[in-house]
């Protein structure tokens, strides 16, 4: 008998649509996360100190592609993400306390920081050249907003 196997089939058994469907919403903006915050860190912490030509070297249509993807991921999942947990919270007859919210609308704006520095700095624009003429400066700025959203996340997650 495999038990792993059957606690497995266990845990699906007692699963409803709406846990798998929050589930997959979870990991894939876990995953948008990862994609446009770890490109960023990588370029950071590998490329960067070689010069903003070291960073895309021919590819930056291609890095504009998967921060498209990832911020698709972010902002859609992230929506839905908290409306199931605030919905949550409401159905079980409570209320996310404001500093939730206060975090929460911090979270969002660096976030949405941290997209825009993203897409910039993968931008084809004269105004992307400017930003890749700063490209450590950017990237730092980028990197400290993923820090921050890191931590947020991990206090928002205590107050609910």
């Amino acid at each position: 008998m495999n038990t792993t196997h059957d606690a497995a089939a266990l845990i699906l058994a007692q699963m409803t649509a709406n846990d798998i469907i929050n589930i997959v919403s979870r990991a894939l903006h876990i995953l948008g996360a990862i994609m446009l915050g770890g490109g960023l860190f990588y370029m950071k912490a590998v490329l960067a100190p070689k010069g903003a030509d070291a960073c895309f070297a021919g590819r930056r249509e291609i890095w504009a592609k998967w921060v498209g993807v990832a911020t698709f991921l972010l902002l859609a999942t992230g929506v839905y993400n908290f409306l199931v947990i605030n919905n949550g919270v409401k159905a079980d007859g409570g209320k996310l306390p404001s500093t939730y919210h206060a975090l929460f609308g911090v979270k969002v704006l660096v976030g949405l920081g941290v997209m825009f520095l993203g897409a910039v700095l993968a931008g084809k624009t004269a105004a992307a050249e400017k930003f890749r003429a700063n490209l450590g400066r950017w990237l730092n700025l980028a990197w400290a907003g993923v820090v921050a959203i890191v931590v947020i996340a991990a206090v928002l997650r205590t107050l609910h």
